[in-house]
């Protein structure tokens, strides 16, 4: 039985050196992307895991309140990314990475230093769902330009493994943001009987002070410029695969199972110019658009639990176990899990 069980391993082992070997020679796109894609995640990642109790806490919101505003960010991403799915055809991958990631990083400076609802919330529901919008969809574009058929899969998965490392860092930074700061925090423990009464009041807010939420959003800002830095240096092309004739039968000895080859080029992509009425009569008449919507429409609790892990479960953990329990460690639980699944099953 151990036997089996280590011959499965070294047959797992083998196949994700596989998977490593066939991106070899990929254009340095594929791993700006990559980059990208961790740098964008550790930035929203860490941010949402304090959204609700940033609100609360530094802004006075009740629990339904910031309950809602984190739904309605979430909500206007997908808004947004619709509306701009037609910029993006227009303008490419390069050009949408760039706006994209420095919308957001005006947004959360902005989020960082006000004291101001109006202005946190202009940020919340207009700016920052725009920049996450142009960022982590767009790679996914990405991704499928610098791949070929035979390593896209593995690229994917690749893809889908960096989020969430750094998801798993950023439960760990939040603890150590926000537990160091534990003054702040155990406000929360004395304002909840009232905290009703801080919602509604529309007076002054206390002065701006750095508190343990906002060094975690300074964090997401320093990984937000160096995504910046990254996105434009990030060309627009595609890699693109070119099957040859068969091979001459002196080289199907050595390779008696291959009859053809093929080679890949990069290649300088134009993105497709068009009104937008008729790239959105292309996308609606495409069947594979409505298997994709068909797939989300199923997920979508599924999702909601994730969100939930977000927006309900740290701000539970400091009711219920006090401001020093380390929810952020607790969250990467999950994304743990995944990482080590995830290749198994």
């Amino acid at each position: 039985m151990a036997a089996a069980g280590e011959l499965e391993w070294r047959r797992l082992l083998h196949k994700i050196c596989e998977g490593f070997s066939s991106l070899s020679g990929s254009p340095t796109e594929l791993y700006k992307a990559y980059l990208l894609k961790f740098l964008d995640s550790y930035s929203y990642f860490s941010f949402s895991i304090i959204f609700t109790l940033f609100l609360s806490e530094d802004f006075g919101f009740s629990d339904v309140a910031a309950g809602s505003i984190y739904g309605a960010w979430g909500a206007l991403v997908t808004v947004y990314g619709l509306v701009s799915g037609v910029m993006v055809d227009n303008m490419g991958v390069a050009m949408s990475l760039k706006v994209g990631f420095a919308l957001s990083l005006l947004s959360r400076i902005s989020i960082f230093f006000t004291n101001s609802k109006t202005v946190l919330l202009w940020n919340v529901c207009l700016f920052l769902p725009m920049g996450n919008c142009l960022g982590i969809p767009v790679l996914t574009t990405g991704i499928r330009r610098y791949t070929t058929a035979s390593n896209r899969g593995f690229a994917f998965g690749l893809f889908y493994v960096i989020m969430n490392v750094a998801a798993l860092l950023s439960g760990p930074v939040v603890d150590m943001c926000t537990i160091l700061h534990k003054d702040k925090n155990n406000a929360e423990a004395d304002s909840n009987d009232d905290a009703g009464s801080n919602v509604e009041d529309d007076g002054a807010l206390p002065e701006w002070s750095l508190t343990g939420y906002r060094i975690v959003i300074l964090t997401g800002i320093i990984a937000n410029v160096l995504a910046v830095l990254v996105a434009f240096t990030v060309r627009e092309i595609k890699l693109d695969d070119k099957q040859q004739a068969p091979i001459a039968a002196a080289d199907a000895t050595n390779d008696s199972n291959s009859n053809s080859k093929t080679t890949t080029s990069v290649s300088t992509f134009q993105p497709l110019k068009g009104s937008p009425t008729q790239i959105l009569r292309e996308t609606l008449s495409t069947p594979s658009f409505w298997r994709f919507l068909a797939v989300v429409m199923i997920t979508l609790n599924i999702r909601m639990i994730f969100r939930h892990l977000d927006a309900t479960l740290p701000k539970y953990m400091v009711r219920e176990f006090g401001p020093s329990t380390p929810k952020g460690t607790i969250y990467s639980i999950n994304p743990a899990l995944i990482i080590i699944l995830v290749p198994i099953v």
